[in-house]
């Protein structure tokens, strides 16, 4: 009779504590943006998150105001002393937190007691500052060529050595064994669970870095206690909990930018409705920071990938220094040349600091897969540095790349103007996701395009005229004369265009690229392609020239193309002229002459 006392004075306590708020103030708290962004609700009027755990009433998933009720209700239930973690003040500190701040909870605490495994958290007493990281596209992985971001949260003791600062990411949940088409298909349709995880930023940095060789750009944030401490609260109500995941619009970036979306009154996420690049995250923040003055981004930091940083220390080695290291090199390490003699300690110490960085990059971050002898080739390098006095030039020296959210934003929409020897017509241009081998951009004749639309207008009568599903360009110039990765050069076009009649195309080259100097690559192919339209397997030897002059870019490039089975030959025109006006404005001009003389010209504008 006790225990049904006790337990009806607590059921009836939670029910006046509950309604102690009216019908009005229930439905103002629970339509709150900060309360929706707590429980993930999107545009569809729902939690995306799937996981049952992360709400107290059956229907919190779709009814947000009976969350906040449920969540209310809890807050006074006491403690079960046989699983104290698990009290929803212990499991949803961050709405308990928020609550705080817009009523009156009795006795409230931010930490209780009774939630050891929420007080032990190193993160929350540890934590210095915020940061979102974008790293750059990686070709290797469909779900990786458009970029990734991820959150870094650093602590204070890591201000020398951030690599033990904590990462949090988000990705598909992948069984052990899979193939790519069925990767891209249930990435495509949904077909994938999803979770945010935390880990060592180490890890991210031995993956993106020094495997995938990415670069890295790291925004820190401009926050205030409170919201510091609201994101890391909701850090520990979220991590693990379990979304669907969509390859094109609920990805990495979008699911970055919606943790994020606790740190700010205004929406970081405008539209993802077909599509979201994670880059977008950062233009959003760069528009927030113009808006406020500044006061959202504290400071970009450029990370480059240990390929880069391995590429700038080279091009520091003086002549007869780069001279012993190929020699030193080509011999496998195992002797001294003889100009080695002529070098003095400072020389020496570039020599080895060099060959030792270069080992890493070669061989690999993973000291358990060495051989006996590469291990004793390490030891023997790293004893001869150690001998040498410290290198006060040495020193890290910064490399400089452009802020990545200088570059044009990922979508556009042009208009212009085309003519043929034959016919003259308006055209309307745009893609979702466009970083163009001559726009503004830090990949330097490389190119990702997927969408990309031309509309015409002619004689009142609208037609498609060419349609790009995706198209890829990678210029890999050698910059190293002994660098043994990759060093061939190679495109993809698959799209649609409309000539006499429509032909749908796929075209793939592969070939070689130099650098000229530090602004122009030449590069040449051989494509094959083939095309529904007549002459359908063709052939093509084609040499490029890019060239980057700032504001100006612009390429060249000729080929002869051959029917495979018929013979005919065409020659192959194609030039393209980009003039950046301003930031997200750009002039263009394209000709290009296959059978029929084609010049394009107009503006693009350029969004996300």
């Amino acid at each position: 009779m006790k225990k049904l006392f006790y337990i009806t004075v607590l059921l009836l306590w939670t029910q006046v504590f509950a309604f102690s708020l009216d019908e009005n103030e229930m439905k103002k708290i629970a339509l709150d943006p900060m309360w929706l962004k707590l429980l993930h609700y999107d545009v569809t009027g729902k939690s995306s998150v799937r996981d049952k755990s992360f709400f107290l009433d059956e229907e919190g998933a779709v009814d947000a105001q009976k969350e906040l009720k449920k969540t209310l209700e809890a807050y006074s239930v006491p403690f079960d002393t046989s699983n104290v973690n698990q009290h929803p003040r212990c499991r949803f500190p961050a709405r308990y937190f928020w609550l705080s701040s817009q009523i009156d909870l009795p006795n409230y605490s931010m930490i209780e007691t009774e939630c050891s495994d929420l007080e032990n958290w190193k993160l929350l007493k540890q934590t210095d500052s915020i940061s979102v990281v974008f790293v750059s596209g990686y070709l290797g992985n469909p779900a990786s060529a458009f970029g990734h971001s991820f959150i870094k949260i650093n602590q204070a003791q890591n201000k020398e050595n951030d690599l033990f600062d904590t990462s949090i990411s988000y990705g598909a949940l992948l069984p052990e064994k899979y193939n790519m088409a069925e990767y891209i298909l249930r990435g495509l349709f949904g077909g994938y669970q999803a979770a945010y995880s935390d880990k060592y930023y180490y890890n991210q940095d031995v993956v993106y870095s020094n495997h995938e060789f990415r670069d890295m750009w790291e925004y820190g944030l401009t926050l205030s206690n409170e919201k510091k401490t609201l994101f890391l609260l909701h850090a520990w109500e979220l991590i693990g909990k379990k979304f669907q995941y969509f390859f094109l619009n609920r990805n990495c970036g979008y699911k970055v930018s919606e943790f994020l979306g606790v740190l700010y009154d205004e929406p970081l996420i405008k539209s993802a409705n077909i599509w979201y690049a994670p880059i977008e995250t950062f233009y959003r923040l760069k528009e927030l920071d113009a808006h406020d003055k500044g006061s959202v981004i504290k400071h970009i930091k450029y990370i480059p990938s240990a390929q880069q940083t391995l590429y700038e220390k080279y091009k520091t080695l003086s002549s007869i220094e780069k001279k012993v290291v190929e020699v030193m090199i080509d011999k496998e390490l195992k002797a001294l040349p003889k100009e080695f003699s002529q070098l003095n300690l400072e020389q020496k110490s570039h020599v080895f600091e060099f060959l030792l960085r270069y080992f890493d990059y070669d061989l690999g971050t993973d000291n358990e897969a060495l051989t006996s002898k590469e291990k004793e080739y390490y030891r023997a390098l790293l004893l001869e540095r150690l001998k040498l006095p410290i290198n006060k030039k040495s020193a890290k020296k910064r490399i400089k790349n452009p802020i990545i959210t200088d570059n044009n934003e990922p979508s556009y929409v042009g208009l212009g103007l085309n003519r043929s020897e034959y016919e003259s017509a308006v055209v309307l241009k745009f893609s979702p996701f466009a970083i163009e081998k001559e726009g503004q951009n830090h990949l330097q004749g490389d190119e990702l395009i997927t969408f990309d639309t031309t509309l015409a207008l002619q004689n009142n009568h609208v037609y498609l005229k060419s349609f790009d599903l995706i198209q890829i360009q990678r210029l890999k110039t050698k910059q190293m004369p002994f660098d043994e990765s990759d060093p061939f050069s190679w495109n993809l076009h698959i799209g649609s265009e409309k000539e006499e009649s429509r032909d749908n195309f796929v075209d793939f080259g592969m070939g070689m690229a130099w650098d000229m100097n530090e602004k122009v690559k030449l590069y040449t192919m051989l494509n094959l392609s083939a095309h529904t339209q007549e002459r359908h397997y063709r052939y093509m030897p084609n040499i490029g020239l890019y060239s980057n002059l700032g504001a100006l870019r612009f390429s060249l490039g000729l080929g002869y193309e051959k029917d495979i089975q018929e013979k005919i030959a065409e020659e192959i025109v194609n030039v393209d002229l980009y003039y950046s006006v301003k930031e997200d404005l750009s002039f263009f001009v394209k000709h290009n002459t296959r059978g029929v003389t084609e010049t394009e010209f107009g503006f693009k504008w350029y969004y996300h």
